[in-house]
Parts: structure tokens; C-alpha cells; sequence
């Protein structure tokens, strides 16, 4: 099972990774900023946000919880 990329959300704490997210048309591109250093940074490269730790997330969606699908 292949998924685009627009639909996809990418989580990154590196600028290029950030970057190459933006530039591969991910749906969301979010940044982690464990140090508070470079967020503003990872804003300008794409990220859609940026959050100082995974934890400060909340994922709100569907998941029917297969990993593995059978298509």
C-alpha cells in the first residue's frame, strides 16, 4: 500500500530533514525543537509547526489500526 505524501505528516528535529519535507509535498510538516534554539529556523524551512517535545502533541483522527492491511 503506497500513500502520498500529501497525506502523510512528517516529524522532524533537523533543519534539512524539515526542508525535504517541505520540498517532498508532505500534508503536514512538524518541527521538534527539543532546545529551544531553532525553532523560527525550522519555521522558515517549512515546518507547519513547531513544538519543543513530541508530548506537547495531540493527534485528533481515524486509525483503523492495521498495520498491515490485506489489498
Amino acid at each position: 500500500m503506497t500513500v502520498a505524501p500529501r497525506r502523510c505528516a512528517l516529524v522532524e528535529d533537523a533543519l534539512v530533514g524539515i526542508e525535504a519535507g517541505h520540498r517532498g509535498g508532505f500534508g503536514l510538516v512538524i518541527g521538534v525543537d527539543r532546545h529551544h534554539r531553532i525553532g523560527d529556523d525550522m519555521a522558515d524551512r517549512g515546518a507547519d509547526f513547531v513544538v519543543a517535545d513530541l508530548a506537547d502533541l495531540t493527534v485528533i483522527g481515524r486509525h483503523d489500526g492495521a498495520r498491515n492491511p490485506v489489498v
